[in-house]
């Protein structure tokens, strides 16, 4: 008997902790669906008033980008461009204030993959930056 119930008690703790972990709403290792980031998201090229970002999935999927100055409040949306094969993805942030620290996320049917990256704009009139990983288009 004290065997079933130790058992019984670690399966309803085991239900418990699976249940915790998938109704947060994100993702640990930024996947939806069928399809999963393979690459990024990384800030490619950033200038005094816009950067884009990219990424890569395993599969298509429809996403948008969010992004704002605070990490807390990311309110504005970029619309998301795919590749030929909808596994390479850019968005275009315009707008953007120079010198400035952004957040942005992922964000696949209202939930947001992975955790925020981050980037800088450059000052006003300065070289714009180009990462080194860049996601094909």
């Amino acid at each position: 008997m004290k065997g079933s119930l130790g058992v019984s008690l670690a399966a309803l703790l085991a239900c418990t902790m699976a249940a915790a972990q998938t109704s947060s709403g994100r993702t640990g290792q930024a996947q939806y669906g069928s399809a999963q980031i393979t690459n990024g998201p990384v800030a490619e090229y950033v200038t005094d008033a816009a950067c884009t970002v990219g990424w890569s999935t395993s599969a298509p999927g429809k996403m948008i980008l969010r992004y704002g100055p605070d990490r807390e409040q990311m309110t504005q949306t970029a619309n998301v461009v795919d590749s030929k094969d909808g596994r390479n993805h850019h968005a275009q942030l315009a707008g953007l204030q120079p010198n400035r620290q952004y957040f942005f996320e992922v964000v696949v049917d209202g939930v947001p993959q992975g955790n925020p990256g981050t980037f800088r704009t450059v000052a006003s009139g300065e070289t714009p930056i180009k990462s080194k990983a860049v996601i094909p288009q």
